[in-house]
């Protein structure tokens, strides 16, 4: 399962132009994206991606983000869509690194879909055999892949040789193509990389496990080639912990018998029979341990070993029966889940933890494979969706208290504003405007300063012009000198309004756009309010749409139910084969102790009788290795 884990990995930030390493971010909804993908919530980061290339929120990051959808599209079980997606992307003008992610992931979707010659085909003739340096882990990996599958070792080795020897994923591929080879034309070669993976130094958990694997390869190996010694040797230094130790210990105690050593493989057996009784491998030691003391002639502890065997075997299956049960009505399911915490958008899947289930020795083998894990997943997936439909209807009630708050305000407030866009209709700011501007070029043609006077120099033009009329008035009595007077202070203002009357123009004219931009600001405002006050269609059309919103809310959240179920039924159903296999081979089992119990009560009354003794070792053959 880790290998399918880091293949996914590889097939998307890998490619994706390494996205968990630092680069620009020029757009925020390419950033929100990579956020999602980078937390883990592959699917919230798909459904964004979409609507970010919908709604046109990306431009520089485009081709980036295609070639994500794409290989989101790919890794959800969506051929054509992914498909799509390159094809339309490789048909446009990008960059070389673009085309070349794109191209790398059209041939892993080739690759899923059994189209090997193809798949190779399109890493040769696009890529090539160099690729940038950010794309060579997953390039070499999928070409590997491919000639594994066309049966090419020799180049699938080379392929491996240019691939980074320090990421986990290459143990992965070079045990796969060790295996390929030991079991066909080149099992020297096999053995060779084999020594090579079982010989790491030890490390992480995948480390180590691909470490005890490479071991039990080579031990399988020796004891199919008759090299008993020699897988003696190698599974005597198995570690006892990890994934692999029930196997290992098996292995190991059938070596001991080959070898012609019961008295070994007994504690073996032993120590493998204190572990629980749902493994497969305990109920083989479970089995073979009274044929075992037959051949070491202990008659009594043979028959007691067959007695618990039958014991264990038959209180397994009565509880094997109950968790058929318990599958069928759902409990079993129930308890696997447990009470996951709240999943929205933002939350990754949550882990799966086996101490929920009792019966975990039942499903071990069954929960490491890609089977569970992808529907696992895939119902929390389902999970986080319904959670967000969840969302959406508690808010639905705070929506339709906002709108009736809003048809509320609406009512009250239509009057008022009728009555104020009368008032401005009344007001003719336009005319007047108008009228304001033809005087502004009026007095700039004329070049009549008064229209720029400032309220002092208005205030002595009117004294003067008041003065002069009241001096016309006295006709004779008036003396000269005063006329004189009031005509050159009349020159005098003039020439100081005169002086610069440029700069008082400019002034003005600022001043009157000023007043044109308040005047368009007003227009808009007054449109706004005729639009809100007479359009009362907007909020019937919202009166219309929530109730709407809601039956479609309430129609996903149904769909989502009878998704999840269906998805929980697959598993059930996955669950109950496992049962229903673990049961047979429970029959297979007793079958063979109840005959091997006979056979020893069989053999104890013509030991009475004088007949002769059985052949010794009979009865272990459930322990020999298959070929």
């Amino acid at each position: 399962m880790r290998g399918v884990f880091y293949l996914l990995l590889l097939c998307s930030s890998l490619v994706w132009a390494r996205l968990d390493e630092p680069h620009k971010v020029e757009e925020p909804a390419y950033g929100e994206v990579a956020y999602l993908y980078l937390q883990g919530d592959y699917f919230a980061a798909l459904t964004r991606a979409q609507m970010a290339l919908e709604r046109g929120e990306v431009q520089v990051h485009k081709p980036e983000l295609q070639v994500l959808l794409g290989a989101m599209y790919s890794a959800y079980g969506m051929p054509e869509d992914a498909q799509q997606v390159f094809d339309s992307l490789l048909d446009s003008q990008v960059s070389d690194g673009v085309a070349q992610r794109a191209w790398i992931h059209l041939a892993g979707l080739y690759y899923r879909q059994g189209k090997y010659k193809q798949a190779l085909a399109t890493l040769e003739q696009q890529v090539g055999e160099q690729p940038p340096e950010a794309l060579q882990e997953v390039f070499y990996s999928l070409r590997a892949k491919i000639l594994m599958r066309l049966g090419r070792y020799e180049e699938a080795a080379e392929s491996l040789d240019a691939f980074s020897e320090n990421h986990p994923l290459n143990a992965y591929l070079r045990y796969n193509l060790a295996i390929s080879w030991i079991n066909g034309e080149h099992p020297s070669l096999g053995q060779e990389w084999l020594w090579k993976l079982a010989n790491l130094p030890p490390g992480s958990a995948e480390t180590n496990a691909i470490k005890d694997k490479a071991m039990l390869a080579l031990a399988i190996y020796m004891l199919r080639s008759e090299q008993q010694d020699r897988a003696l040797q190698l599974l005597s230094n198995a570690r006892l912990e990890g994934p692999f130790s029930d196997i290992s210990l098996l292995l190991y105690a059938r070596a001991l018998l080959l070898a012609n050593q019961p008295g070994k493989a007994l504690p073996v057996l032993q120590k493998l029979d204190q572990g629980s009784i749902q493994r497969a491998t305990v109920q083989e030691a479970q089995l073979a341990i009274p044929y075992l003391y037959e051949s070491l002639n202990n008659q009594k502890a043979a028959r007691q070993a067959f007695e618990t065997a039958l014991d264990r075997f038959d209180k397994l299956d009565t509880y094997l029966v109950e968790v058929e049960a318990q599958i069928a009505g759902g409990e079993w399911f129930a308890e696997m889940v447990g009470s996951p915490r709240w999943s929205t958008a933002m939350d990754p899947v949550p882990a799966f933890l086996p101490q929920r289930v009792s019966s975990f020795p039942t499903f071990y083998e069954w929960f490491a494979t890609a089977e569970f894990q992808q529907g696992w997943n895939q119902y929390h997936e389902l999970m986080r969706q319904r959670n967000l439909l969840s969302l959406w209807q508690q808010k639905m009630p705070g929506l339709y208290t906002m709108l009736a708050a809003h048809e509320r305000k609406h009512n009250t407030l239509r009057p008022e504003a009728k009555a104020l866009l009368k008032d401005l209709a009344g007001q003719d700011f336009q005319g007047q405007m108008t009228r304001l501007e033809r005087r502004f070029s009026e007095a700039v043609e004329s070049q009549d300063p008064l229209p720029f006077a400032t309220d002092r120099e208005q205030k002595l033009w009117t004294a003067q012009q008041q003065a002069r009329e009241h001096t016309q008035g006295w006709g004779q009595q008036a003396r000269p000198d005063m006329v004189e007077k009031l005509d050159f202070y009349k020159g005098v203002l003039l020439w100081e309004m005169q002086q610069d009357i440029v700069p008082r123009q400019w002034d003005r004219e600022r001043e009157i756009k000023q007043i044109e931009g308040l005047l368009e600001e007003n227009r808009l405002l007054r449109s706004r309010v005729l639009y809100a006050t007479y359009r009362v269609d907007r909020l019937e059309v919202f009166q219309r749409e929530l109730p709407e919103l809601e039956a479609e809310l309430s129609n996903l959240q149904k769909r989502g139910e009878r998704l999840m179920r269906r998805q929980q039924y697959g598993l059930q159903a996955s669950a109950y084969e496992q049962v229903t296999a673990t049961r047979a081979r429970l029959k297979r089992f007793s079958a063979s102790a109840h005959e091997g119990l006979a056979d020893l009560y069989h053999r104890a009354l013509r030991e009475r009788r004088g007949s002769p003794a059985p052949v010794e070792g009979q009865g272990l053959e459930s322990l020999q290795i298959q070929p």
